[in-house]
């Protein structure tokens, strides 16, 4: 994934506000955090980043379509509940509907795979 320059700059704003949110380098008693502690910290608040990220990126991609073509038989399938889902990723677990359409012809529900 190329980014422009200025999705760069603006990675690096969100790098700068990232470690505000941290805090110092520093315990409450003055000492110094090893490199292990402060590699953990940031660990934390880039799988908990990512995961929020993806969270808003899967509903953005979820369908609002009121049917769909039925892939056993072909024909429109009306939407039904949304089915909720736990994704586990490399990051996490995200938390997601997907939404459920019903082919009246094959009495199955079918989940299907949009773009």
């Amino acid at each position: 994934m190329d980014l422009s320059a200025e999705k760069q700059r603006r990675l690096r704003e969100l790098v700068v506000e990232a470690k505000e949110i941290l805090g110092g380098c520093l315990h409450p008693d003055g000492r110094p955090k090893t490199f292990a502690e402060l590699e953990e910290e940031c660990i934390q608040v880039g799988d908990r980043f990512t995961t929020q990220l993806l969270l808003g990126r899967v509903a953005e991609r979820a369908p609002d379509a009121p049917s769909a073509d039925c892939p056993t038989c072909g024909r429109r399938g009306e939407r039904g509940p949304e089915e909720p889902r736990i994704l586990q990723t490399d990051r996490g677990e995200v938390g997601w509907s997907e939404p459920a359409y019903y082919c009246r012809s094959c009495r199955r529900s079918f989940f299907p795979s949009f773009g």
